[in-house]
This record gives C-alpha cells, structure tokens and sequence, in this order.
C-alpha cells in the first residue's frame, strides 16, 4: 500500500471473459480498506489474484459437476469445490451471497413490463381486456359512421342529379347544352309552366317527396 497514489480508479485495461470488472475490485477495496490508497501494481496484483481464485474455484466445480453426471453446474457445485480447495469456511458465506443473488434476480424480474403482465390477477386482465373490446368497438362504430356519411351524401347527388334528368327528359330539355337546337328561351319558358321537383336530395333519402324551405338542409 502506498500514499502516495492519487487516484483510487487506475486506468482500465481491456478484460478477457475471465475477468472480473475492475469498477468491483474497486468499490470491494474501498469499503475493506475505505481510508487506504493503491498503487496501480498493486491492484492488478489483486486482480490477477481473483482471476486466479476464480479460475480455480470454476474448475473444481466443474469437476463436481461432471461426477455427478450434470451437464449445467449449479450452486451445490461451487460449495463442493470450496471443499475441494479447502476453503469449507467460506461455505457460508457463499450461500448468502448466493441467495442475496436470488433475491436481485427475482427483483429485476418483478420490475419487468412482461413479469407484470403475466402475474395479474383475473380482475386486471379482465379490465384491461374490456378496455381493448371498448376501444376497437369505438374504432369500428367511427369508421362505419364516416363511411355511411360518404354514402349517404353520394346517394343524395345521385338522386338529385336523376330527379334533375327526368324532369328535364319529361320537358324536352335533356342535353341541352350538347345540342344547339335547345335555347336558353325553351328551358325558360319551360320553367316558367312547369314545376321543378321540390325534394332535395336528402329528402329523398328520408323518403320525402317534397320538402319546404325550413327543411331544405341541401342549401
């Protein structure tokens, strides 16, 4: 150890799949030693230390792992290599590390939007699913309305423009303006002794054959 060190972080080095991150050893070092300074040799002393010791400690397990005929090496088998590098007192102390890991794993699960969603109660998800059902009803009866909207407009044309050609095909008047043997003076006169039909549109889609001028909504 040495004082003379002011930086507690030396400068990070690329880490092979072994390794352990330095930002751990470092937070490690400061809370056992928080009032003490490392040199930088002497941190990665500590650091090939750890590879070493876990290098070791994967190897017995492994060993443990393959007499028991396992193809995945659990828990139980990093205790029985402690057994095997005669380090038994540290047993215990894996086993609360192992199970504070547990406990951070089913957390960080909990917090997830999935986790949440599949751990529901039935009243929840039947809400929610109510939700879903109100909101494409309300989807589907937006989209049909504007489309009988269309139509109905649409329908309404058609029955003016059809209600327009009968009474100028009843009056002689039809193509007019394609055909210069119809003047302007014969659809006048002929306005003038016939009558138009009063149902607009609309109102012929009401079923209405006349309607007065409060009603005309096509104007």
């Amino acid at each position: 150890m040495s004082p003379h060190s002011d930086d507690d972080d030396f400068p990070a080095k690329e880490e092979d799949e072994v390794s352990i991150p330095r930002a751990s050893l470092n937070k490690f070092v400061k809370e056992v030693l928080p009032d003490a300074r490392l040199t930088t040799e002497t941190r990665d002393l500590l650091l090939n230390c750890c590879h070493c010791f876990i290098h070791k400690l994967a190897t017995e397990a492994n060993i443990a792992c393959s007499k028991a005929n396992k193809k995945t090496i659990s828990p139980q088998h990093i205790l029985e290599g402690l057994d095997a590098m005669n380090l038994s007192s540290y047993k215990e102390h894996a086993e609360v590390a192992c199970q504070e890991a547990k406990e951070e794993i089913k957390g960080r699960k909990m917090l997830s939007a999935s986790y949440r969603f599949k751990h529901q109660d039935s009243e929840e998800l039947e809400r929610l699913a109510k939700e879903q059902q109100e909101i494409f009803e309300q989807a589907r009866a937006d989209f049909i309305g504007e489309r009988l909207d269309r139509e109905d407009l649409l329908a309404a044309s058609n029955c003016a423009a059809s209600d327009l050609s009968n009474y100028m095909i009843g009056h002689g008047l039809s193509q007019s303006c394609n055909y210069p043997n119809v003047n302007s003076g014969d659809i006048n006169s002929a306005t003038e002794s016939s009558t138009l039909p009063t149902a607009t549109g609309s109102g012929r889609i009401l079923g209405s054959s006349v309607i007065g001028d409060d009603d005309n909504y096509d104007e």
